[in-house]
């Protein structure tokens, strides 16, 4: 084979590593969009806790998880009484399916404490809102 041929091949696949990287980055940033507002939905509750603002953590809840806590004074009473008030957090996971959402990662509490967050959420009238959470310390 003679040289033109090596380098015709040679473009041709460093051409295809191309576009696959590509199409890879494509894929990647349409899956981060489409997760976007369910993970600003996830990131404006753990805020509220963390600011110890009770009244807006729980209108950021669906309203099944309302009925559960019972007021905002019941999800206050529930991330004391587990001394579970974040101070800072990381979702290193956040998945989608048809109309309900998970952000998994990692937390830490007052205290300075190591744990891991789950927050699951639900598309209610176009809105997202959290349906249930797990904050444990490790």
């Amino acid at each position: 084979m003679n040289k033109k041929w090596l380098l015709i091949i040679g473009g041709a696949i460093l051409g295809l590593c191309f576009l696959c990287v590509c199409l890879i980055g494509v894929a990647v940033a349409l899956g981060f969009g489409a997760t976007q507002p369910a993970a600003t939905a996830g990131e404006n509750f753990m805020t509220a806790l963390k600011n110890g603002d009770a009244a807006a953590a729980y209108n950021l809840c669906t309203p099944a998880l309302q009925r559960e806590l019972g007021s905002a004074q019941g999800l206050d009473t529930r991330i004391k009484n587990g001394r579970v008030q974040p101070t800072a957090w990381s979702f290193s996971s956040r998945n989608i399916e048809n109309d309900t959402g998970q952000l998994d990662g990692t937390v830490t509490f007052t205290g300075n404490r190591e744990g891991t967050v789950r927050l699951v959420l639900e598309q209610v009238g176009g809105t997202w809102k959290v349906s249930g959470f797990n904050l444990r310390e490790k």
